[in-house]
């Protein structure tokens, strides 16, 4: 297997006088304490990463001890017994203590026992010091070109993020993209219609899908595709129906289906499917109740969950399932509160998450497991 090499580094808890050698972005505390940073083909102690590291830095699908990516920056995740996480740079093994392997915890309190599966099934000792280097939390990056709201925002196959339309002072039809490795926004193509409240769905060949919205004068039927490998965007097929605050859902046949919104002064029932290899919308079953600022969440049964949203008056506690190979639509059992505008995630577990939104008395805090 090709070797894979890493950044690593030394900490050496030591009272060392002299230059201290590391990378601009990160700063050390600590002034008795050397940190070097060396080049390594030898696995680090990190283990499976999250996004809060930014960095995916293992590839866990990868057999044998050289699975760790490498990057331009040490940031690593690691895992305690329980699972905690803490974000630290990638350290050489054979510096590391092991932890006791009956309590699982280290003789020195300022390190913390965790999960050492890139280097061996060995629970390490990583010191609290190195988790100071990378720290957690929230941290500004580069600001869009233009200032914008109820807009879209799709991550491209190339890791980068396109962010669509939306309103300002005005319907914006611009689009700039993001690149996550150099924290900048550069211009992309415009998209042919300024539009607000819509959707943005990315397909399986890569390109993004915008679907309705409104432009100040009414809701839109118009969609247009975006194709990454030209920055270009084009025209498809109209909707059978203008609608914006609607939902859209990639099921798992590559089809994208539509669902309800808003047109023409009231909430619609109506349901469409896209084929982009035809470019063809058809019309599906309809929903039980005609709804506007709901959710829809894929399943893992490649089923559709359609949760809350209200008619233009009356908000919903309501939910529905659609099912792609019948093309029709099952009510099934209420959510434990009223809520539009809230959102649905779902989770590894395959249940769904829903949080917030507001009901008819005000805004909500709580949230609930399907």
């Amino acid at each position: 297997m090709r070797t894979i090499i890493a950044l690593f580094f030394i900490i050496s808890l030591s009272f060392v006088k002299g230059q201290t050698t590391q990378p601009p972005n990160y700063s050390c505390s600590e002034n008795n304490v050397s940190i070097q940073f060396i080049s390594s083909s030898s696995s680090h102690s990190a283990w499976n990463p999250t996004s809060s590291c930014s960095l995916q830095q293992c590839n866990t699908s990868l057999n044998g001890n050289n699975n760790c990516l490498s990057s331009s920056t040490p940031c690593f995740d690691y895992r305690t017994i329980n699972n905690i996480s803490y974000c630290a740079p990638g350290i050489l093994c054979s510096i590391l203590d092991r932890c006791d392997n009956i309590t699982q915890t280290c003789s020195l309190n300022n390190s913390v026992c965790v999960i050492n599966s890139c280097c061996s099934s060995q629970a390490i000792c990583l010191p609290f010091l190195a988790t100071q280097i990378c720290e957690r939390g929230w941290f500004s990056t580069g600001n869009m070109t233009n200032a914008r709201s109820s807009h879209a925002a799709s991550v491209l196959s190339n890791g980068k993020v396109l962010v669509t339309g939306g309103t300002s002072s005005i319907y914006l039809n611009s689009a700039e993209l993001y690149d996550p490795s150099t924290g900048t926004w550069s211009s992309t193509g415009n998209m042919t219609y300024a539009r607000g409240g819509y959707t943005a769905s990315v397909l399986s060949n890569g390109k993004v899908l915008a679907t309705g919205g409104g432009n100040g004068i009414g809701p839109l039927n118009s969609a247009e595709l975006y194709d990454p490998s030209t920055n270009t965007w084009t025209t498809t097929s109209n909707m059978k129906s203008g609608r914006w605050y609607h939902t859209a859902s990639v099921l798992p046949n590559g089809k994208v289906l539509v669902t309800g919104g808003y047109f023409s002064a009231s909430s619609l029932n109506s349901a469409e499917l896209y084929d982009p290899s035809t470019g063809i919308w058809t019309s599906t079953g309809n929903m039980t109740n005609a709804r506007q600022y709901h959710t829809a969440s894929v399943l893992s049964n490649g089923k559709v969950l359609v949760t809350g949203g209200n008619n233009g008056s009356i908000a919903y506690n309501s939910a529905e399932l659609y099912d792609p190979s019948t093309g029709t639509w099952a009510t099934i059992s209420s959510m434990n509160n009223v809520r539009v505008y809230h959102t649905a995630s779902v989770l590894s577990n395959e249940k769904v998450l829903v949080t917030g939104g507001a009901d008819n008395s005000g805004y909500l805090n709580s949230a609930e497991l399907y």
